[in-house]
């Protein structure tokens, strides 16, 4: 039977690290009281595990070779994984061990260290960069996509209709006359303004894959793949006819009494060499055409 002399014992129960001693086989001939706390066991319920019973199957292949580790070098880790508690949840754990001699027989000593409390702090962390990121590609005062967005999103789907030989549309708008709303009505209602016109246009983009983003300022885009000229131009005329049944009062507008929004309509087949400039070019001048057209309208 394997003892630790008492000295010894009292000095291993007083640390916070878990220490566990166990033969070449996995079976645990000593752990301290913070190795058992940490599974959730009493002592004497750990003793009668293997090394094997705390591990989760998920782990076997590291564990393996972190055993191959061992029988070379003499030593393992540090590594982490996790370890069964009593309750079934798993526990993160840092590990790392040596092989030492007692009486002529090898055995594993192992220090155990619970790492939950970090583990807790870096999946937080994780979740704030996710955040922060996604933020990143959010228009922050409409909370649609943002320019950054759109552009990531127009190449993978150029790219797309490159190999599928799909056409590709592209609508721009720009709220009419909105320069005179801002003076007049001031920036506040200017920026709630574009939050309706935001929402206006989001419920006229019905598919998943189509996007809608805030260029800059006041003008929005709507990226609709798989579309051909005539479905774009339908949208964007349905578009317009919503900002118009909203009646968002606008008295300085020379074109009607409420807001409107002018828009350019471009869609292509991509090619292979072509680049996706040219769809955004191609609506942006017919946005400008439809301005000088007498604006409130789709030009396409």
């Amino acid at each position: 039977m394997f003892t630790i002399d008492n000295c010894d014992n009292i000095l291993l129960e007083k640390t916070v690290i878990g220490l566990a001693l166990c033969r070449m086989s996995g079976e645990l001939v000593y752990v301290n009281e913070a190795f058992s706390k940490l599974i959730g066991r009493s002592t004497e319920e750990t003793l009668e595990l293997t090394y094997w019973q705390l591990t989760p199957i998920k782990y076997e292949t590291q564990e393996k070779l972190q055993l191959q580790n061992l029988k070379t070098s003499g030593k393992y880790g540090p590594y982490e994984k996790e370890y069964m508690h009593m309750d079934g949840h798993l526990i993160p754990v840092r590990l790392s061990g040596q092989i030492v001699n007692i009486n002529g027989e090898k055995y594993i000593w192992s220090s155990v260290e619970d790492i939950s409390d970090r583990k807790q702090v870096e999946d937080k962390l994780a979740r704030l960069y996710q955040d922060m990121k996604e933020l990143s590609l959010q228009d922050g005062l409409t909370g649609i996509a943002n320019r950054r967005m759109f552009d990531k999103v127009l190449d993978k789907e150029w790219k797309r209709a490159q190999r599928s030989g799909l056409p590709l549309s592209l609508i721009i708008f720009d709220i009419d006359y909105f320069k005179q709303y801002n003076d007049h009505y001031g920036h506040l209602q200017g920026d709630d303004c574009l939050k309706q016109i935001s929402t206006i246009l989001t419920a006229a983009s019905k598919r998943s894959s189509d996007l809608l983003a805030r260029y800059g300022g006041e003008e929005f885009v709507l990226l609709l793949p798989e579309t051909d000229e005539a479905k774009a131009y339908e949208i964007a005329a349905e578009c317009i006819g919503r900002v118009q049944d909203k009646k968002i009062p606008h008295v300085h507008s020379l074109v009607s009494d409420f807001i409107t929004l002018s828009a350019g309509v471009s869609s292509v087949i991509p090619f292979r060499e072509s680049e996706y400039a040219a769809l955004i070019n191609a609506a942006d001048g017919l946005l400008y055409q439809a301005k000088r057209n007498g604006r409130n309208r789709v030009e396409y």
